[in-house]
């Protein structure tokens, strides 16, 4: 039977009441004993088990939610990008060099980088929902700034806040897809789907930053416009959606359908506080899996900013392509994108689940990578195959030899959203009671390296040839597969020492 709330509701026979509530007595007082190394506790998150968790409701509401909750993914990511085809009109308004007007773009990616700090533990004792309300509004908001601004720094600073407010895509999305679906085996597709909205929105940014730089009735404030009018209207439809986080709607479910009113923590302001402030930091610090993980998702999120570099030095400048033509260029990466989602995301689900089999039914968060151990060899190939083709004197004449290298075929297109799907999967897998905090720890450094690299790609562009350069981070990236091999072989080690990590 259903519940108004979508949830599924277990037949009761007339002394079920005192049965379900010493049941979930027992759920409460186990969450709380997993709980124990937490500053506050969070009940109920971890029981996938309970009738009233989320993991139960229907799988049309489960995709529902996840579908609209991508679909702000990909319009808070769209800005990531869309600043990079304005850069020549902002540098007409104010002067500056293009290292000071490139700001405006690291500036958002740090603010990215900060809003999960407080936004992914704030969801996870708050709840989802209305964490995704009121930063989209306040996303709307000081986007107004970012379309009116009266000088430079103005810019850069609503750049930041855009940053900062916009980052509950990131850190949020994923744990709502934690809430609904668990650590089932088919959370990979919902995860899939996150994955590859994350992809589609910089990919299509450049393009439509260039648009609007195009069109004279438009230009620079429509950059801010745009996302003041859909950031507004998303908030609102968003307002009207249920909540999702399992300690929040288990009570609520209980009490409306039982009439029974579970006991939680009692929570005092100074235990909340900390909580909100530290809690993704502190994940961060003290868990090798997600330091490493985070470490290595910095490492390939950076490399998408280098290659926004390299369009215009690759496409522009060795083969005389148009500053429209080398943009759409990127839109390559959504055919890369589909791939791994149609494809190679049901064959990575089929394997865990096979695995899952093999150990009695267990979840083993390892299992996320079992096809990355191939594919993630496809990052020093594809570097490689992008550098030595991507110039027209090594006698290759074609620019779709880099174009596939580097977004079609294995890069940025398949392997890079394959392997981000696998880590997320893997930290909600071994998080789940923390899965927004995980979820902000695991990606704050990737903002902070991206950042950096929005500069460093001018940097090495200018002084190097793009063979050279592309070569030497082709390098670099073997370190990315033997990363994905330790955490695959000594994943289970590191997580027996872990303070927050859920023991299998």
């Amino acid at each position: 039977m259903s519940t108004d709330d979508g949830s599924l509701r277990p037949s009761k026979s007339p002394s079920s009441t005192t049965v379900d509530h010493e049941k979930n007595a027992t759920h409460l007082s186990c969450a709380e004993a997993a709980n124990n190394h937490l500053p506050i506790e969070i009940p109920s998150n971890i029981d996938f088990s309970h009738p009233y968790h989320p993991i139960h409701w229907p799988l049309w509401k489960k995709w529902s939610l996840a579908t609209i909750y991508c679909g702000l993914e990909v319009f808070v990511t769209i800005r990531s990008t869309d600043y990079l085809s304005v850069l020549t009109l902002v540098q007409e308004k104010w002067g500056g060099s293009i290292q000071v007007v490139t700001l405006g773009q690291s500036m958002f990616i740090i603010g990215a980088g900060c809003g999960p700090i407080i936004l992914g533990p704030l969801s996870d004792i708050w709840g989802r929902k209305w964490v995704y309300v009121w930063s989209t509004y306040l996303y709307a908001l000081v986007n107004i700034g970012a379309a009116i601004p009266t000088s430079l720094p103005m810019l850069i600073v609503f750049m930041f806040l855009s940053g900062a407010t916009g980052s509950v895509a990131e850190c949020n999305v994923a744990g709502t897809i934690a809430d609904l679906f668990g650590d089932d085996a088919g959370a990979g597709q919902a995860m899939g789907l996150f994955v590859a909205c994350a992809s589609i929105g910089p990919t299509i940014g450049s393009p439509v930053g260039a648009w609007f730089a195009q069109d004279p009735k438009l230009g620079l404030p429509w950059t801010g416009w745009i996302n003041v009018i859909i950031g507004t209207a998303y908030a609102t439809g968003m307002a009207l959606l249920p909540e999702t986080l399992p300690s929040i709607v288990i009570p609520r479910t209980a009490m409306a359908e039982d009439g029974l009113e579970l006991e939680l923590p009692k929570r005092n302001a100074l235990e909340f506080l900390t909580f909100t402030l530290t809690m993704a930091l502190k994940i961060l610090l003290y868990e090798p899996i997600v330091l490493s993980l985070s470490l290595f998702n910095g490492f390939i999120y950076g490399l998408g900013y280098l290659f926004l570099e390299s369009v215009i030095y690759v496409f522009v400048d060795n083969y005389r392509l148009s500053y429209i033509d080398a943009d759409l260029t990127f839109l390559s990466l959504g055919a890369g994108v589909v791939i791994m989602l149609v494809f190679l995301a049901p064959v990575q689900t089929w394997l865990v689940q096979r695995d899952r089999r093999k150990n009695g039914g267990k979840t083993r968060p390892e299992a996320r990578f079992l096809l990355s151990l191939v594919t993630v060899w496809g990052f020093p190939i594809s570097m490689f195959w992008f550098a030595w083709t991507s110039a027209p004197g090594l006698g290759h004449t074609s620019y779709w030899s880099p174009i596939c290298a580097g977004n079609r075929v294995a890069l940025l297109g398949i392997v890079n959203p394959l392997l981000w799907l696998g880590i997320l999967n893997y930290v909600t897998d071994s998080y789940p009671n923390l899965a927004g905090s995980a979820i902000a720890a695991t990606i704050i450094p990737s903002f902070a390296v991206g950042a950096g690299c929005a500069h460093l790609g001018i940097y090495m562009f200018d002084r190097l040839s793009a063979q050279t350069a592309i070569s030497i981070l082709g390098a670099v990236s073997m370190g990315v597969v033997v990363l994905i091999y330790v955490m695959y072989f000594f994943g289970p080690v590191l997580r027996a020492r872990s303070r927050y990590a859920r023991k299998f």
